[in-house]
């Protein structure tokens, strides 16, 4: 049964699909492929071809479907009927027969058990810190993972938030939700917005979700540390004056990370109240689950 969070959560998904976009732009495999995001680019070099892949909380499936050009089996799983809507509509008008979509609360233990595969690669980017369980989510979701197997999430940081809940303030109460400082504040992280749906999309998910969390560094550790998840790295990096090259490097690698001890935390974490607040305070953490 969906917890009272998550059916508020789904809700809000229902009626506003995230990421949304107008399915107009993607008329064909090649559109879908140039029109993929620079980090989706380096996830698709990065994951070996061969790969398992499921894209939790996939939403409306860009990211899914795109991974899914050059694989042949990529799931995914998200809690709304309006965003895997969407996702199937893409899904269809590309003929992705790759791409298995499928509808799963991760806080439920059983729906998590009927997926009945395991998989080489588990992404989970901006999904947890919705759930109102994000710890138990992220535990539900290394259930999907094989052991040796590679995962990513993205969660809100305590520090790189800060200037979006300022952002929100602002917006609903001196500005009353004006129309074009909402184009503003849009643009600050999302750049273009003549993709109305796409801008659209991102301004309810950012300024009117109904629930989020915020996570730190230190707490992603020990979620790893906790469950046997071997650390490899953070976007942006958690090594002092390291910056990295992800083009190159890639993102499962931790050649040039060092674990990041507290002080180094404390440090890059106030360093992201300027340097993530395009992205809302948005950070990935990487790892490998220990065989």
């Amino acid at each position: 049964m969906v917890t009272k969070i998550g059916k508020q959560v789904q809700d809000f998904y229902n009626e506003t699909p995230f990421p949304d976009y107008e399915l107009d732009r993607f008329n064909s495999k090649a559109d879908l492929a140039s029109g993929a995001y620079t980090f989706a680019k380096i996830l698709d070099r990065t994951i070996p071809k061969n790969a398992t892949v499921i894209d939790v909380g996939t939403g409306t499936g860009q990211l899914s479907s795109f991974l899914s050009l050059n694989r042949k089996n990529v799931w995914g799983i998200d809690l709304s009927d309006g965003s895997l809507s969407k996702a199937r509509k893409l899904k269809e008008k590309l003929k992705l027969d790759s791409l298995t979509l499928k509808k799963v609360d991760i806080l439920n233990d059983k729906e998590i058990e009927d997926i009945g595969m395991k998989f080489d690669y588990v992404l989970c980017l901006g999904v947890l810190h919705h759930t109102g369980d994000a710890y138990k989510g992220f535990k539900n979701i290394l259930k999907l993972l094989k052991p040796g197997g590679h995962i990513a999430i993205g969660l809100y940081n305590k520090y790189g938030r800060i200037p979006l809940k300022i952002r929100k303030m602002l917006a609903k109460t001196i500005f009353k939700n004006n129309d074009k400082v909402k184009d503003w504040f849009i643009q600050m992280q999302i750049g273009d917005v003549k993709d109305k749906e796409r801008a659209r999309g991102w301004w309810n998910d950012q300024y009117l979700h109904p629930h989020e969390t915020s996570h730190t560094i230190g707490e992603v550790l020990k979620w790893f540390k906790n469950n046997n998840v071997k650390y490899y790295q953070t976007v942006p990096s958690s090594t002092p004056l390291y910056q990295g090259a992800l083009e190159m490097a890639g993102v499962w690698n931790n050649a040039n990370e060092t674990y990041p001890i507290f002080p180094t935390r404390f440090y890059k974490q106030f360093t992201w109240i300027w340097r993530t607040h395009h992205e809302g305070g948005y950070w990935i953490t990487f790892g490998r689950k220990n065989a």
